[in-house]
């Protein structure tokens, strides 16, 4: 009995040491090392120490992924989970902290890998600070080409060259471009699609930079520049894709066609034979474009006058597994939209139908809403109001804003020769309900003033006295065009008619008022029309001019020095106006115009009748 006594006093303080050593040796390190430990214990396979690594980071737990891999490497080769963390901290935009770690990995004696590098490079592309970005990634490649354990390939290079891009470092770009060789780093689509658009990006964004700019020598040379370099490249790209060691789609075959557009008439004119050249989309007046053979295709590029020469591949070789089942690049959106924007700038705007129609029916691409307005902007350059009602009409309503009704009716502004062209605009109009959610003042605004611009169609008006039956054809379009406005009118009046003076809705609500009571004294002053419907148009009048002075009196109280400017008589040759968008009404020191100069001093100075 002692026995078994003194043998359990011997075991239990053994095990009361051992809790102790366990106690004091958590009392050496912080929980967070002790929870390190812990997984470890679990973890010995680098599969599940990486996988660990991502699951931690995906909750923001950067510190505790970063402890578990530096104790893992000790002695495990952790390269996946290193990856991870300097991802981690190249997507948060911190690019000191992924170099430091890509540093710190090699000195731990864990050798970065192919992964590792594409990480660095596309971290750098996303940099908030390009121009440290570029150095970096510059320094990086240079030591991999130096080394001879892993060279960069062909994904190293497009990645440097997008950090390049992205930086608008056009010099850096070209002089990476130039590392490129026959085997692991040999060009392909991608790479030339990053270098075209990287020359198109440096341009393009001082096109839309300030006004002085815009307009400088400077940069009309850079964008002849531009489209030179890119021609050189271009030729570059034929060659190989004729080699058949590329191939083209159609993200390359637009990096190209948008910087033509950049160029003169005769570049923009180009894309068609572009677009014929890699799609195989002939132009107007052609036959389609068939697969031939490289004799075919020698005569056809020696036979062609166009800037762009056709080409026809040969598809009688064997093709690998895997390779792509077109010889050629499929269109798709984009293209739609190149080709809409150069046919607008060229205005060879007549072809834009059988384009899209080429694009959408035999091709099956979707138009995106980027698309439509495309096709609206196309056929506003060519006057054509009648197909902008067409197409505004086959427009899904899903896809249908406010700017797009402002263009199909400043098309029917622009088509103010045709006799139709009100007819036109009055059915757009008409489709606002189906197509928009509330109804667009800008548009409705424009929609009276086509009105006024048709008029000069109706012969034997004069401005000093206008008299007989074309007055009266004038006099019954203004009263159709006040019919057809008030009822979006009132549905806006009830959603922004209570809103205060500086509201900008408030403001064109009362811009589109004045345009409709000067429309509105033009057809009560000529009584020309029914009683019942200049009664009906006075009484509407009334109501309108009572909104409108009552605007202006708020808009009195909140600024003394506001002064209501008189409307003067609309232009009647109106040209394009961009988005259109009219001063609103009522601002300080802005005139608003109306349809004739017969309601000057008339509108909304009078008071409340």
């Amino acid at each position: 009995m002692f026995a078994c006594k003194s043998s359990a006093a011997q075991i239990k303080p053994s095990q009361q040491n051992t809790y102790r050593d366990d106690s004091r040796a958590y009392g050496r390190v912080s929980p967070r090392e002790w929870a390190a430990n812990k997984q470890l214990q679990y973890l010995k396979d680098p599969l599940h120490i990486a996988e660990y690594v991502k699951k931690t980071l995906a909750k923001d737990r950067f510190d505790d992924a970063l402890l578990v891999t530096r104790k893992a490497s000790r002695d495990t080769k952790v390269t996946v989970s290193w990856n991870y963390l300097i991802d981690y901290q190249m997507q948060e935009g911190r690019l000191h902290a992924g170099i430091k770690l890509y540093n710190e990995m090699k000195k731990r004696e864990q050798y970065p890998n192919a992964q590792t590098y594409t990480i660095i490079f596309n971290g750098c592309a996303i940099s908030p600070h390009p121009k440290l970005a570029v150095s970096e990634a510059i320094r990086i490649y240079n030591n991999m080409l130096a080394n001879d354990r892993l060279k960069p390939n062909t994904i190293h290079l497009n990645a440097l060259l997008k950090v390049c891009a992205n930086a608008e470092d056009i010099e850096s770009l070209f002089t990476i471009a130039q590392t490129a060789n026959d085997g692991i780093r040999a060009p392909n689509n991608l790479t030339y699609t990053i270098i075209l658009n990287g020359l198109q990006r440096k341009v393009n964004k001082r096109q839309h930079g300030r006004a002085e700019e815009v307009d400088s020598p400077q940069l009309a040379k850079d964008k002849a520049k531009t489209v030179q370099r890119a021609k050189a490249i271009w030729e570059e790209v034929i060659a190989k894709w004729r080699a058949g060691a590329i191939i083209i789609d159609e993200e390359l075959v637009c990096a190209m066609g948008w910087i033509l557009l950049l160029g003169d008439w005769h570049d923009a004119d180009a894309v068609e034979g572009l677009l014929e050249q890699t799609m195989m989309i002939p132009k107007e007046g052609k036959t389609k474009i068939s697969g031939g053979t490289k004799k075919q295709a020698s005569d056809s590029s020696e036979n062609s006058t166009d800037t762009v020469p056709t080409i026809a591949v040969e598809n009688t070789k064997t093709m690998a597994p895997g390779a792509p089942a077109y010889s050629h690049a499929l269109p798709g959106r984009n293209s739609l939209s190149l080709i809409l924007t150069a046919l607008q700038k060229t205005g060879k705007t007549a072809r834009a139908q059988r384009y899209w129609d080429i694009f959408t029916k035999q091709h099956g691409v979707v138009p995106d809403a980027n698309n439509w307005h495309r096709m609206l902007m196309t056929l506003n350059r060519g006057k054509n109001s009648y197909q902008s009602f067409i197409c505004l009409q086959e427009m899904p309503a899903e896809l249908v804003i406010a700017k797009n009704f402002r263009t199909a009716m400043n098309t029917c502004l622009r088509d103010n020769l045709n006799r139709a062209s009100f007819t036109h605009a009055t059915r757009i109009v008409q489709l606002m309900p189906n197509k928009l959610k509330t109804p667009d003042p800008i548009t409705l605004r424009n929609y009276i003033r086509v009105c006024n611009a048709t008029k000069r169609l109706m012969t034997g008006i004069s401005k000093k006295k206008k008299l007989g039956a074309p007055l009266k054809a004038f006099v019954t379009q203004l009263a159709t065009a006040i019919k057809t406005v008030w009822g979006p009118y009132a549905a806006l009046e009830k959603l922004y008619g209570s809103d205060g003076p500086e509201s900008n809705m408030k403001r064109e609500l009362i811009a589109l008022a004045r345009k409709m009571i000067a429309a509105s004294d033009i057809v009560v002053s000529n009584k020309l029309l029914p009683l019942d419907v200049e009664t009906d148009i006075a009484l509407r009048r009334n109501n309108l001019n009572r909104s409108v002075v009552r605007h202006f009196e708020e808009m009195k109280a909140i600024d003394p020095n506001f002064v209501v400017e008189e409307e003067v008589e609309d232009d009647e040759d109106v040209e394009d106006e961009g988005d259109h968008k009219m001063p609103p009404g009522g601002a300080p020191g802005r005139a608003n115009k109306t349809l004739d100069g017969a309601s000057k001093g008339k509108t909304a100075t009078t008071g409340s009748q």
